[in-house]
């Protein structure tokens, strides 16, 4: 049984970025929200994300695909996304595909946020 894919956006105005939490299975059916969601934070000027992946429980390839789509979204208007809170299948699957090491990757929201707030593009030092 899939879970439905919930998604929430919270702005953290110290560190310029935004944070995207993405709680439940990124399919086929579910990776249009997310891809909007980081469209909008882009149209709305806001292009650093932290996308807060704890919650994911499944991703497939729509949703890596999402995932991809949407860092090169942000590269493209000037800014950058992070994976904070990768672990279990979501982890597993980053790593059997050699997606790992492409993603800037956080153990936490706090630590990406650390991050964002030391003035260097995070993952690109």
């Amino acid at each position: 049984m899939s879970r439905q894919l919930v998604v929430h956006v919270t702005h953290h105005e110290e560190t310029d970025c935004a944070v995207l939490t993405v709680e439940g299975d990124i399919d086929r059916t579910s990776s249009p929200l997310l891809r909007e969601a980081i469209r909008g934070l882009i149209e709305e000027s806001r292009p650093r994300i932290v996308l807060d992946a704890g919650g994911i429980t499944f991703c497939d390839s729509n949703g890596l695909r999402t995932l991809l789509g949407g860092m090169t979204m942000t590269f493209d208007a000037g800014g950058w996304m992070r994976l904070a809170g990768v672990r279990g299948p979501f982890e597993r699957l980053l790593r059997m595909t050699d997606l790992y090491s492409f993603f800037a990757i956080d153990s936490d929201v706090v630590g990406s946020l650390r991050r964002a707030s030391g003035g260097s593009v995070p993952g690109r030092e």
